[in-house]
């Protein structure tokens, strides 16, 4: 059974403010485990790690612009800091909107980065938004390109609300790829009111049953992340976690 995870981007701003009350807010809500985000100059690893053994949490990830792979000095600096945080699974969260040739070039520099992460013990991954998931000159999207000619081991990670506001059929496309989904992301999406809804309210379209019972048979998921924009609190992702939890 897979974990539940919170991407502290949800609450960026207590995070900004505290990072060990913001962990610890998380533990209380619910959480199993969180996900980090952000420049890896902003906190030493020893100091986030010291905070999450301090508030019992476990690290779901790091979502790591791709800025931070640029050189190789700067490879090394991201394996280096993820081998003293703990940290196997490393995300890149996005790229622009690409073409199905810039698609392939961007695709050739995961794999490479894949292979190097591979050799270190850590995973590699990426992270889907509505542009990943339009349609391109080729006839396919580059989320598709992306999983067809990644390795077994790279992470798929699929938001499933940016895979709703990117037009494509969220249960489909996730199922498709789920073998590759050792974490995926749990955000709601509306038709009417695109983000701003919770998990499982009135206003939520996602087929969570179906996407759970996904999480549920794909041995290969380890962490179902909730993704939220919360920014007077842990309001609206405790919500959210507490529908999940109703559903499981």
């Amino acid at each position: 059974m897979f974990k539940l995870g919170l991407q502290i981007y949800s609450v960026r701003d207590s995070y900004a403010a505290d990072v060990k009350e913001c962990f610890k807010k998380a533990k209380e809500a619910g959480y199993e485990g969180v996900e980090l985000f952000g420049a890896l100059a902003t906190h030493p690893a020893s100091f986030l790690r010291e905070c999450l053994d301090e508030c019992g949490l476990e690290l779901c990830g790091y979502h790591c612009g791709w800025q931070e792979f640029d050189t190789e000095e700067k490879v090394e600096f991201v394996i280096s800091y993820m081998k003293e945080l703990g940290c196997r699974y490393v995300v890149i969260p996005w790229q622009p909107l690409l073409s199905a040739e810039q698609w392939k070039g961007i695709i050739c520099s995961f794999n490479k980065l894949c292979s190097r992460f591979r050799e270190e013990g850590l995973r590699l991954g990426y992270h889907a938004h509505k542009q990943d998931l339009q349609d391109l000159e080729n006839g396919k999207c580059g989320w598709e390109m992306l999983g067809e000619h990644s390795p077994s081991d790279f992470i798929m990670q699929i938001d499933i609300g940016n895979t709703a506001n990117g037009g494509k059929d969220p249960v489909e496309m996730y199922k498709r790829f789920a073998y590759k989904g050792v974490t995926v992301h749990y955000k709601p999406f509306s038709n009417k009111k695109a983000y701003d809804c919770v998990i499982g309210d009135e206003n939520d379209n996602i087929d969570w049953k179906s996407v759970i019972e996904i999480s549920k048979n794909t041995p290969e998921c380890v962490w179902a992340i909730v993704e939220k924009d919360d920014q007077d609190g842990f309001n609206l992702v405790t919500k959210c976690l507490d529908n999940l939890k109703k559903m499981l």
